[in-house]
């Protein structure tokens, strides 16, 4: 009988023993444990199955508005920077050779000159030439007198550039021009209270032909006297042009 009794007491402690922490754990919390170490990471998963083709997004056409009208020109935009010199050109083409000059000859060269003056006691006639009738020095040998006037005008026999100057006497006023063929080139007046002396000169281009005189316009208030006339006329080429 005793050893059924132990047995069955040894039995109830044990079931104590077991029952005893779970009782107390109900009654009380403990404290939270420390957190563990993380753990590494796991390998990458495989690729998942490819999806379906999903549906085409809307078809948008762009709409062409109208040309809108044109706006005010604006001002002119200040000048660029200057640009930097080019590259020289590639040489031209030869030109044609010219005519061939004329010799030259330093003992010779076309000359062609007058000087004379006017001894006419008459008063000349307007918009006609005077006449100069005489050479300024006739004692001179005859290659020195130059050429003579024809019908009171210059007559040109050498193609070239030609300077004419003259000196006229008059009283109070007189008006002279300078006329080749039938224009007048020239047109000088001069004025004084008295005896005057008027002059004028001027370059010309001639060609072979071509006359030249000075007349009297307007006023004719030259002085006939040959006692103090001053009436001379000169003209010369300076380059023949031919």
């Amino acid at each position: 009988m005793a050893p059924q009794w132990l047995s069955c007491s040894t039995a109830v402690l044990l079931l104590l023993v077991h029952v005893a922490p779970v009782v107390t754990q109900s009654c009380a919390r403990g404290p939270g444990g420390i957190p563990g170490i993380p753990g590494t990471h796991g390998d990458n998963g495989n690729d998942g199955v490819k999806g379906e083709k999903g549906e085409s997004g809307e078809t948008s056409h762009p709409v062409k508005a109208h040309k809108g009208v044109s706006g005010i020109r604006g001002p002119p935009g200040r000048p660029g920077m200057k640009g930097e010199t080019g590259m020289p050109g590639s040489l031209g083409q030869v030109g044609r050779q010219g005519p061939k000059g004329r010799s030259f000859n330093p003992s010779y060269r076309e000359s062609s000159f007058f000087s004379q003056k006017r001894t006419i006691s008459q008063i000349p006639d307007l918009d006609t030439p005077i006449d100069f009738n005489s050479p300024i020095r006739p004692d001179l040998d005859e290659q020195f007198q130059g050429e003579s006037l024809t019908n009171k005008t210059f007559l040109s026999t050498i193609q070239g550039v030609y300077f004419f100057s003259y000196h006229i006497s008059a009283k109070t006023r007189v008006c002279l021009k300078l006329v080749k063929g039938s224009e007048n080139l020239m047109i000088l007046c001069d004025t004084f209270d008295g005896f005057l002396v008027t002059s004028g000169s001027a370059v010309l281009e001639l060609n072979v032909g071509d006359e030249v005189s000075l007349q009297v316009q307007r006023y004719n208030n030259i002085v006939t006297s040959l006692s103090s006339t001053s009436h001379i006329f000169t003209g010369f080429l300076i380059f023949p042009t031919g």
